[in-house]
């Protein structure tokens, strides 16, 4: 990739999740595949912008069956899910880990 591409960072994508009564991650359709949520890592919920677009949003730090974790946030005032990416910087060089 040419270093003069601009891309946008962390761009969340529409998920397909399955969730507890509670509204916690239960299950989940990642790249074609359902796969169970194996463990809730982290979790926090963020409620800003008033003044602009209201925006309220849990987010939940998963493990998936097959071992991929993965931001997802749940939109509270839509009721709607998404994965939000969130990837480390890499040096020039360093090798990029297959998932």
């Amino acid at each position: 990739m040419s270093s003069d591409v601009v891309r946008p960072l962390n761009t969340p994508a529409p998920a397909a999740v399955e969730a507890t009564g509670r509204g916690a991650p239960r299950a989940l359709l990642w790249r074609g595949v359902y796969q169970r949520v194996r463990a809730i890592h982290d979790t926090w919920r963020i409620d800003d912008e008033w003044w602009r677009e209201e925006v309220s949003r849990r987010y939940f730090v998963v493990e998936l069956d097959s071992g991929r974790r993965l931001t997802l946030y749940r939109d509270l005032l839509r009721d709607s899910w998404f994965t939000q990416p969130y990837e480390p910087a890499r040096e020039r060089g360093q090798a990029h880990r297959a998932s």
